[in-house]
């Protein structure tokens, strides 16, 4: 991996990230200095979590645009050559490979960067209090599991055990010389052994007793909704066992969730996310269990999906028929009135526009890019009871939440998730990731105003190209 470790060069290096992180460039002496006191861990930690806002990953190409576009969310003008390509899934065409490769180098350098923070939490234990130390870990553990998980779900193959024959690097240690490679039950392994690992870790963390909005003196242990928290790593822990096929390990992870969610995470009224408000809550900020800090969020939604500024070349947005079609037409849903209320002809044609990250009087609720969210504990516990009528009520928790008519029917159960992940997850790169763990041969088109046209999906289509200058590695 030729490009992993010029990343020292930046030991979380993130001079972009403010004051938060002031280092020497890398070398044994900065990474001493660095990690000679607390507030040294704090910013080298801080400093990842402000990197993953990178446009490479969860900043624009696997939360809004890249990974969304991929799903058949947008309507993509052809004269947008790159998103065009992105839509009609060529990704071996220039464009798509440069962003390709942009991703995979970015998560592995972050990988790089929190295995040398693990290494030094070793190194450096007399200076770091208990609680520091098992947070920090914890933290770190979970991120490695996080990012790793997502190369996996992006450039591995569709996950069956007889599939042996894609190999990725999964790094455990901070090394320069070491490629360690792994088949995808091996892999996955290592994610579930991370999360697990992380999950002890934090068997004391403040936001069991304080919630993830807590505020103290120490900043450090303060607003946990930004940091990977216990209850994001059970949410984590589900999803990557229902990835594999583990339904009885993933119930109980997503229960956990679950069993605090009217006390932490609670449900968002249809109130706050009336388009009439100055401030309306289009993210559903309370029921975000972990998710980015990004004070450019409105840069975002001004460059892709501005309807005002933005020709429809440019533009990224549904056509109206298929959004109406989503939501069978009831504009009373929660997610309609908060991401699709107004509509534009551009172009001569019918648009809704995505209005998710548009900037609000909020300055809370509107610089967060949300990650892992409470309805996803109810959707896979859903999916995952044994017995139907027992997932019919999770999902009915959820539907009761969204002004959405509850489900009465078991036989509708899997047809009503595929519905709810298409309309819950917008602007949050999880829809590409379903299709592809549930092996579907077909999507909808993006550009069929109906809905009725389906793309056909070969399981190579869901199996993003390893880049040419790491495939040789594995």
């Amino acid at each position: 991996m030729k490009n992993l470790f010029l990343l020292l060069t930046i030991l979380l290096g993130l001079n972009s990230c403010n004051s938060w992180l002031d280092v020497q460039p890398y070398d044994r002496v900065a990474e001493d200095v660095v990690f000679e006191s607390v507030k040294g861990f704090e910013n080298a930690l801080n400093g990842i979590y402000i990197e993953l806002n990178d446009n490479s990953l969860y900043g624009q190409y696997l939360s809004c645009e890249m990974i969304e576009i991929m799903a058949q969310r947008y309507n993509v003008n052809k004269s947008n050559m790159f998103n065009y390509d992105l839509m009609l899934l060529k990704y071996t065409e220039e464009g798509c490979k440069t962003r390709f490769s942009s991703i995979w180098e970015k998560a592995y350098s972050l990988i790089a960067n929190v295995n040398l923070l693990l290494k030094n939490c070793e190194a450096h234990r007399d200076i770091l209090t208990d609680e520091y130390y098992y947070l920090l870990k914890g933290e770190c553990h979970a991120l490695r599991a996080f990012l790793h998980f997502d190369i996996f779900r992006l450039f591995g193959p569709v996950y069956d055990l007889n599939v042996k024959t894609v190999s990725l690097p999964y790094y455990k240690e901070f090394s320069l010389d070491q490629r360690p490679s792994y088949k995808p039950e091996e892999f996955m392994n290592c994610v579930i052994e991370d999360l697990h690992y992380a999950d002890s870790l934090l068997q004391n963390d403040p936001v069991l007793e304080e919630g993830t909005d807590m505020v103290h003196d120490n900043a450090f242990v303060s607003y946990r909704k930004y940091r990977l928290n216990k209850y994001a790593v059970q949410l984590l822990l589900a999803r990557a066992e229902l990835y594999r096929g583990n339904k009885e390990v993933a119930l109980v992870a997503a229960r956990n969730v679950i069993d605090a969610q009217t006390q932490w995470f609670p449900w968002v009224t249809r109130e706050a996310v009336s388009s009439g408000r100055p401030d309306p809550d289009r993210v559903f900020y309370d029921e975000i269990l972990w998710g980015l800090q990004n004070s450019k969020l409105s840069i975002l939604h001004t460059s892709l999906f501005d309807g005002v500024n933005l020709s429809p070349e440019m533009m990224l947005s549904p056509l109206g028929g298929q959004i109406d079609q989503m939501f069978e037409n009831n504009r009373d849903d929660y997610r309609y009135e908060a991401y699709f209320r107004n509509r534009q002809i551009i172009g001569g044609a019918n648009y809704n526009i995505f209005e998710k990250f548009k900037i609000t009087q909020d300055s809370t609720a509107g610089t967060i890019i949300p990650l892992l969210r409470v309805s996803e504990a109810f959707y896979i516990a859903a999916e995952c009871e044994p017995n139907p009528s027992d997932g019919l009520a999770w999902l009915n928790q959820v539907l009761a939440h969204r002004g959405v008519q509850e489900l009465q029917d078991v036989n509708y159960l899997a047809s009503t998730l595929e519905e709810e992940y298409i309309r819950e997850f917008w602007g949050e790169g999880q829809l590409f990731f379903y299709y592809k763990r549930l092996k579907y041969p077909s999507i909808h088109k993006a550009d069929d105003p109906t809905y009725t046209a389906m793309k056909e999906m070969e399981m190579s289509d869901y199996q993003i190209p390893i880049p040419e200058e790491e495939s040789k590695y594995n």
